[in-house]
């Protein structure tokens, strides 16, 4: 799992000016996700995106 803060693309070239997260998880794991986040009283409120690698 690798998480990417405060960024607006996965690749960590638009800063973002607020809070965010991005999970990074392989797709068999993709259910780690809600799961992270539901730890700490949260949800996901983007759509799944896979990476072209």
């Amino acid at each position: 799992m690798t998480l990417c803060l405060n960024s607006r693309d996965l690749d960590l070239e638009v800063p973002a000016t607020d809070h965010t997260v991005f999970v990074h998880v392989k797709q068999f794991e993709a259910e780690r996700a809600p799961w992270l986040a539901a730890q700490v009283g949260l949800q996901v409120i983007g759509d799944l995106v896979m990476a072209p690698y």
